[in-house]
């Protein structure tokens, strides 16, 4: 559906698909294991009724990134989730990836998700080594752009990937830090 919504991101962002190009072991692995992880999770069919009738028809695009979601949170296993922003159809998706998590009203928590409207006020808590922060939007427009270079410099981050739609940090610095483009 990508190629539909929004062609010329899909062709400038063409040679990174598909983890083309990448060398760490696990970028390359997260990229095929997680990004475009075709498998219908367990949580799919009761989820796709938050949708309207055409999303779930065609597979639309939010429907995607909210899988995406689904599947971040589900990778991660987090104890802690916080969410910077009203996104209520995306905290259900996190939250039936893993049920057990605590949420918490602010960060810092081990799965950070910032909506776009929260984005450019985000002062990077302190993340746990083995937490992730999922922003959203982070080309919708200037001052998201400015937002996601100042994420990108802060020096608690590792290693980040550019999905165009959403931006997604890890902070171990057991990694080799990098920054990937993702064409998702």
């Amino acid at each position: 559906m990508r190629l539909i919504r929004k062609p010329w991101i899909w062709i400038v962002r063409f040679r990174h698909r598909r983890g083309y190009g990448v060398h760490s072991p696990f970028a390359f692995n997260f990229l095929q294991s997680v990004i475009y992880e075709r498998t219908p999770y367990y949580a799919y069919a009761d989820l796709n009724r938050l949708h309207p009738w055409w999303v779930r028809t065609f597979r639309a695009y939010p429907m995607q990134c909210r899988r995406l979601l689904f599947r971040l949170t589900n990778y991660i296993h987090p104890q802690t989730i916080a969410v910077l922003g009203h996104r209520p159809i995306e905290q259900a998706y996190m939250q039936a990836a893993v049920p057990g998590a605590r949420w918490v009203g602010k960060a810092p928590a081990d799965l950070l998700f910032v909506s776009n409207e929260a984005l450019h006020q985000l002062q990077l808590p302190v993340m746990p080594a083995q937490g992730m922060v999922i922003a959203e939007g982070i080309h919708r427009n200037r001052l998201s752009r400015q937002a996601w270079q100042r994420l990108l410099s802060d020096p608690q981050t590792a290693v980040t990937f550019d999905l165009y739609d959403y931006g997604i940090i890890f902070f171990d610095h057991r990694l080799h830090p990098q920054h990937y483009i993702v064409n998702f």
